[in-house]
């Protein structure tokens, strides 16, 4: 059985332009990210080439552990009004963000000297590890989810894990 939840760069889904995918991000960063205070999204992966330049929804989770994600790999991010009343979703869409580069970082003095612009503390569990691969993801553009479009409309919308923090979305 195929294992959708782990797709390999090279996946041809990612330049599907049919296809919307989304991030997951810890709040406070999600945050950060639409406000303009950060500007380099750091991961231990590079992002998919055929996303640079997408538009890619912002699904923000709450502050948990360093580099778990507590996140089923499958979620309802938005219920039909009759069933409004259903628990919250552990995921909320706040946003978009365009990257328009990805960069390797290849030395802790080199991931540090960007600290002001991905904001990760170098004491945290996201912090250089010379055991791992680090990349940011450079912002480009991002919008702000309006507060009349959050509760997502009259349809379901679900969110499956396609690799690591990043999601297909879904109408159903």
């Amino acid at each position: 059985m195929e294992d959708n939840s782990s797709k390999p760069q090279s996946w041809q889904g990612w330049a599907d332009e049919e296809r919307k995918f989304g991030l997951e991000m810890q709040q406070p960063y999600s945050k950060f990210v639409l406000t303009g205070q950060k500007s380099i999204e750091s991961r231990a992966y590079p992002l998919p080439e055929a996303l640079i330049d997408a538009k890619i929804e912002i699904l923000q989770s709450e502050r948990g552990q360093d580099g778990i994600s507590s996140v089923p790999d499958r979620v309802t991010l938005h219920k039909s009004r009759e069933n409004s009343s259903s628990s919250q979703s552990p995921l909320q869409r706040i946003g978009w963000v365009k990257f328009v580069k990805c960069i390797q970082y290849t030395s802790r003095e080199r991931f540090e000297a960007d600290q002001e612009k991905h904001l990760v503390d170098p004491k945290s569990g996201y912090g250089w590890n010379d055991k791992r691969e680090m990349y940011g993801w450079v912002v480009g553009s991002f919008q702000k989810q309006e507060a009349e479009d959050a509760d997502g409309g009259i349809v379901d919308t679900v969110a499956v894990r396609r690799m690591r923090s990043l999601f297909e979305i879904i109408t159903t």
